[in-house]
């Protein structure tokens, strides 16, 4: 039921928005009339761990204020052979659809269907540049966002990935925020957003309802133990042998429980009020406030805040409180990791883990700077103290984004240079390495006019064996892809 209200919502906003778009004032012109373009991908990747040539084409087709992009890739393992769980269901077909947009962001009326990059609902206290692309190409969603403004009133939409709604354990990470100008341009916004089951953060690619993290066979359903596949491939008899002889362990695929009509939901709304203190050509000083409780959890707000805007500079700056069991930006661009982890026994979802989240007073600030034509900063800084109730000890949050891009063209022969790290609401920034940490790079090298190198390189980071740190061997996950682009 829980699926289909979502599903009946999304669709009556998209109407409804659209509707408002026609009694809205006309859109600055912000259509991209540059025609169609592509990418031709030839290269190497390296997906959970399997070294795999890629062969992929990526269109980006603008018509007028609609467009659309096409993501096909063939992947050749070493043995010559198509990865064949990319092209094995319905939903394959789906994922070679990158985006289907309506205008751009900005515009009195957006909408665009597939890869979300970076989605933020409101000041960003609930959804704080939420990105159902974190785990791309390994990993498709099909998701949504949606904005639209009218003269007094407007709203925005997120949805994670239509596809959860198919699965055996239903569920989505569905968003929306609506506000209204009360009074000149004082605003004020209510935010409401749910992740109906958290545990579709498990993989399980063999769908055996066994996830990844307890199979040890993840790409074949009729095992889950060493067990297993000794007492169906030969007999229980033998199987029981290796056991007593310590070869095999004794754990069954009955020991284990199975997430098949599991599902833990987590919901959280908020409130906010915002107004332009002062605007001109050159710049804008926004000072709000925001409000947010996690539903059975606790709850947290920041003020004062403002947000500076001039020129090439965005500034913001927020004090920040809560009152226990409260993360600000739950849904962050690190969400789909840390949905559902695994703690050595069972599995834990993210809102399970704010029972162990005190009472938190400190700051957060933010800086984004675009040099002209030269090069792009982003960085973003959140520093909470408090202590526990009981003990007494000290316990901090931080959290460290930052992003570096020199523009093309800069330096000569240099077609992309980017890095960037980001990390979210850990203890010691000095532990540089956690399940919530991502960092990489990007080097393009220009052969001639239109033909590049490529190489991308992105870190992230699983704690597989339950013993809450990330530094033994097959918990850093790489991903790599060394390629020939081809502008055309």
């Amino acid at each position: 039921m829980k699926k289909i209200l979502i599903v009946l919502l999304t669709m009556m906003l998209c109407l409804a928005f659209a509707q408002d778009e026609e009694t809205s004032a006309p859109p600055t012109s912000n259509t991209d009339d540059t025609g169609v373009s592509g990418t031709a991908i030839i290269g190497g990747i390296s997906i959970d761990g399997k070294n795999y040539q890629q062969i992929g084409f990526r269109f980006d087709v603008p018509i007028g204020k609609f467009g659309f992009g096409l993501d096909a890739q063939l992947l050749i393992d070493e043995e010559g052979n198509i990865r064949s769980e990319d092209w094995d269901e319905v939903e394959d077909y789906m994922d070679k659809i990158y985006y289907v947009r309506w205008a751009k962001k900005g515009d009195p009326f957006y909408i665009r269907l597939g890869g979300l990059d970076y989605t933020y609902l409101g000041y960003n206290i609930v959804v704080d540049g939420y990105s159902n692309m974190i785990e791309y190409p390994a990993y498709k969603r099909l998701g949504m966002e949606l904005s639209f403004e009218g003269e007094k009133f407007g709203g925005e939409v997120l949805v994670n990935n239509y596809k959860e709604l198919f699965t055996e354990k239903p569920g989505m990470l569905f968003g929306a925020r609506a506000f209204y100008k009360v009074w000149g341009d004082l605003a004020i916004g209510a935010t409401y957003a749910t992740d109906l089951n958290q545990l579709n953060g498990l993989r399980d690619n063999d769908d055996d309802d066994y996830p990844n993290e307890i199979d040890m066979y993840p790409e074949d359903d009729r095992y889950v133990t060493d067990w297993d596949y000794y007492s169906i491939n030969m007999n229980a008899d033998l199987a029981d042998s290796l056991v007593y002889y310590n070869i095999i362990d004794s754990l069954k695929k009955s020991d284990l429980p199975s997430y098949a009509d599991s599902s833990k939901s987590v919901a959280i709304w908020g409130f906010d009020i915002g107004y332009p203190i002062f605007k001109n050509d050159f710049m804008n000083i926004d000072v709000y406030g925001q409000f947010a409780q996690i539903q059975d959890y606790g709850w947290g707000y920041s003020a004062p805040a403002f947000r500076v805007k001039a020129g090439p500079f965005m500034f913001s700056a927020e004090y920040r409180h809560t009152d226990g069991e409260f993360l600000f930006g739950f849904f962050n661009p690190t969400y789909e990791m840390e949905r559902a982890t695994y703690n050595g026994s069972t599995f834990i979802t993210k809102s399970q883990t704010l029972k162990d989240t005190p009472a938190l007073d400190g700051f957060f600030v933010g800086l984004h700077f675009n040099a002209w034509d030269w090069f792009t900063l982003k960085a973003d800084y959140q520093d909470l103290k408090g202590e526990y109730p009981i003990t007494k000890d000290d316990y901090e949050v931080k959290s460290l984004r930052g992003e570096f891009a020199i523009n093309e063209n800069l330096i000569p022969k240099i077609s992309l240079a980017k890095a960037y790290y980001m990390q979210n609401n850990v203890v010691d920034l000095s532990e540089w390495r956690t399940p919530s940490t991502i960092m990489g790079y990007s080097i393009g090298y220009n052969i001639n006019e239109g033909t590049s190198i490529i190489f991308d390189y992105r870190y992230t980071f699983e704690d597989m064996n339950g013993d809450l740190d990330v530094e033994d061997d097959g918990e850093t996950i790489k991903t790599i892809s060394i390629s020939t682009a081809i502008k055309f």
